[in-house]
């Protein structure tokens, strides 16, 4: 799996300066972080403050990967506060006729 990962990667173009064999514990990496930040500039991140996608009005993405930095230890909590911020704002947007 390392190998074809790396092939794939140097294949689109990018350098690949590590290749770890050895597998994580069970429980290190239990969540996935980033790829889809947060922020206000289209340009630069992919939701705004309320998880909503700059390019595609009516998804909302309510997982890790808006985070822009994390460390690896225990997001659920923070997730499940911005799902449920991102819910009520949706509801709110659809009461109003907006979505």
């Amino acid at each position: 799996m390392v190998d074809t990962t790396a092939a794939m990667a140097e294949a689109a173009g990018f350098e690949v300066l590590v290749r770890n064999y050895e597998f994580n514990p069970p429980g290190y990496s239990i969540h996935e972080q980033g790829t889809a930040r947060m922020g206000d500039n289209p340009k630069t991140s992919v939701v705004n403050k309320w998880n909503q996608s700059h390019d595609v009005k009516n998804l909302f993405i309510t997982d890790a990967s808006v985070f822009v930095s994390a460390g690896w230890q225990n997001p659920t909590i923070t997730m499940c506060a911005l799902a449920m911020r991102a819910s009520e704002y949706l509801a709110e947007e659809m009461r109003k006729g907006n979505i």
